[in-house]
């Protein structure tokens, strides 16, 4: 695949707007007042671009600042640099294409904020006796996490291989989950037949604010710069491994429209590895003549097609993640428990995980590669589900680190198991 030349910019102005943020962030109070500040720095602020700005939070999290740290001043730059991000707006996608998809979620996200405020506007007097009515509007916008999925494990992975600078949309990931736990939190609130009126209208109002932020930065920020730094074949690929997701808010026949006539032979694949031989699977002549793949084992041999098919016919999903913390391969079960993208393979293990969680994961593989612990165990709650989540060093005969095996697995129906079942059942 062709990849478009590296987005150019100001080295020098991201220097300087440094200060600016310097200046926002002082622990002691503003040191100028925050006209003075914004004047200072008027003219870089009012020429910024999208990548400059990604440049200059990655500087942040490099820094040492955290995602929570930098969520204090986060919105007075947005402000700050409206009037420059606003003349670099977004070409309109073209129909079909993956930021098209991406644009059209949004839009029907913004839909639905619109109607919960026009039903707030309609309403007079309390709105306990509409708690029913809007508790279903609000729980119907979880059906933007699935957007953020698609944004988490497909862009932001292509974005972080193209250049380094891009691991600042981490905060982007911060975002979302802020974002989930406030539909979250404000489904459970609406439930509450206690719940006053104030509490509704605030917790609203921190809705609308998370959720549109959201928005307004993919627009002004994230699209620009992937329509930007992507050819229109690696859009497609971006595409193609949307298709293992669900839609957020639009209907299966709008959502499959995105996904007709096309030829996807390849375009995943294709999209994240070179084609190589592989340290472990030779190539060898199969009896039909063909060049095939073949893992070598000291209990058999199997085809790479074989392998694939075994690997996608457990009952659970698995994830490999190598010595040098690199996501290396995942499996396709028939029903997959958290979506994965061919994206994510060679991406820093850290950078698949919410930023809230990273510490978590680098305790187990801190733990692992120092040969302290072997195994470790979770269990949620989804969906209505059981989910077991276990995690497993891998090492080979000498007992070297190879890498941690993660794999997640339904238990709903086991942990209802009783008895014997001796005879095989069909009926």
């Amino acid at each position: 695949m062709s990849a478009r030349s590296a987005i150019s910019l100001s080295p020098e102005r991201v220097e300087r707007l440094r200060g600016y943020l310097a200046g926002l962030s002082d622990p002691a109070g503003l040191a100028v007042s925050g006209q003075d500040l914004f004047r200072r720095h008027q003219q870089d602020l009012e020429s910024v671009t999208p990548v400059e700005l990604m440049e200059l939070f990655n500087g942040q999290l490099q820094s040492g600042q955290t995602p929570e740290q930098i969520f204090q001043y986060l919105d007075k730059v947005i402000n700050a640099v409206g009037h420059s991000l606003h003349g670099h707006p977004l070409p309109q996608p073209e129909t079909g294409t993956f930021l098209h998809l991406l644009a059209a979620e949004n839009e029907a996200l913004e839909q639905r904020l619109g109607v919960i405020r026009s039903l707030l506007l309609q309403w007079t007097g309390t709105l306990a006796t509409h708690l029913g009515e809007l508790a279903t509007a609000v729980a119907d916008l979880a059906g933007v996490f699935h957007h953020y999925e698609k944004i988490q494990n497909i862009l932001l992975p292509m974005l972080e291989k193209r250049q380094a600078r891009f691991h600042g949309l981490a905060l982007l990931w911060a975002l979302q989950d802020h974002a989930r736990q406030t539909v979250k939190d404000m489904t459970a609130q609406l439930q509450n037949p206690g719940v006053t009126d104030d509490l509704v209208r605030k917790g609203l109002g921190q809705l609308f604010f998370a959720l549109q932020g959201l928005v307004n930065k993919e627009q002004w920020i994230l699209f620009p710069i992937t329509a930007e730094l992507f050819s229109a074949e690696e859009l497609t690929g971006m595409l193609a491994q949307a298709r293992e997701y669900e839609p957020s808010f639009l209907a299966q026949d709008q959502y499959q429209v995105y996904f007709s006539g096309q030829d996807w032979k390849g375009l995943i694949s294709d999209s994240h590895l070179p084609e190589t031989d592989l340290p472990g699977f030779p190539t060898a002549s199969s009896p039909s003549g063909k060049s095939q793949t073949f893992l070598k084992t000291p209990t058999g041999d199997l085809t790479a097609q074989q392998a694939e098919a075994i690997f996608n016919a457990l009952p659970v999903d698995l994830s490999f993640v190598d010595a040098d913390n690199k996501v290396a391969f995942f499996t396709r079960p028939i029903d997959r428990i958290f979506p994965r993208s061919p994206a994510v393979i060679g991406r820093d293990v850290d950078r698949c995980h919410p930023p809230s969680s990273v510490h978590v994961v680098e305790k187990i593989i801190t733990e692992f590669r120092e040969g302290r612990r072997d195994t470790a165990r979770f269990w949620i709650d989804l969906k209505g589900r059981k989910v077991l989540i276990e995690y497993f060093a891998v090492r080979d005969e000498a007992g070297e680190y190879l890498g941690v095996l993660e794999v997640s697995k339904d238990i709903t129906e086991i942990q209802q198991l009783s008895g014997q079942q001796r005879l095989l059942d069909w009926e």
